[in-house]
């Protein structure tokens, strides 16, 4: 089993953000947030690898959590996660895939949605809070800060499964 109390940098990708959660342990929160690569009029300058990389040389964690790449990625999705993935490798720095279910699984009773699993986060970390996203309607565009809370569910999930013993 691995140590539960390892610092882990997790990631939900997007394809013009990411938004992350820093962990040390499974109930402290050091810092979140969400950091943009638009193009265009509103470009921002300074590009997603250097932006993760030094995320990663300022909290210097032992593990990088990502969630599982699936079918309906798109291709801006994918290059994302593999410069992510370089910088980590670059470092040493091994990284852990959680597929949608483990997540959800790791909220029973609150695996409605990702809004419920959000509301259910707040509750273990009371700072993500004031940013909790309003219910999503269908016709509605998600809220900037929804991966942050994606990227919280991510390591909290983490720890849930690790702690839990694996059968053979």
């Amino acid at each position: 089993m691995e140590d539960q109390h390892k610092r882990i940098l997790a990631v939900d990708i997007r394809g013009r953000s990411f938004g992350f959660a820093v962990f040390e342990g499974p109930s402290r929160l050091l810092d979140w947030g969400a950091r943009s690569f638009r193009h265009g009029v509103n470009a921002v300058k300074i590009p997603a690898s250097e932006k993760f990389a030094a995320l990663i040389d300022q909290f210097s964690p032992d593990v990088v959590v990502l969630r599982k790449s699936h079918g309906d990625d798109n291709k801006k999705r994918c290059e994302r996660r593999g410069i992510f993935l370089r910088q980590a490798a670059k470092r040493r720095i091994p990284a852990r895939f959680l597929s949608r279910r483990v997540v959800k699984n790791a909220f029973l009773g609150f695996n409605r949605n990702k809004y419920t699993i959000a509301a259910a986060l707040t509750q273990q970390l009371p700072e993500l809070a004031p940013k909790l996203p309003t219910v999503h309607k269908i016709w509605m565009s998600e809220e900037y800060w929804i991966s942050v809370f994606d990227a919280a569910a991510l390591g909290v999930a983490y720890y849930r499964q690790i702690r839990i013993p694996r059968s053979a």
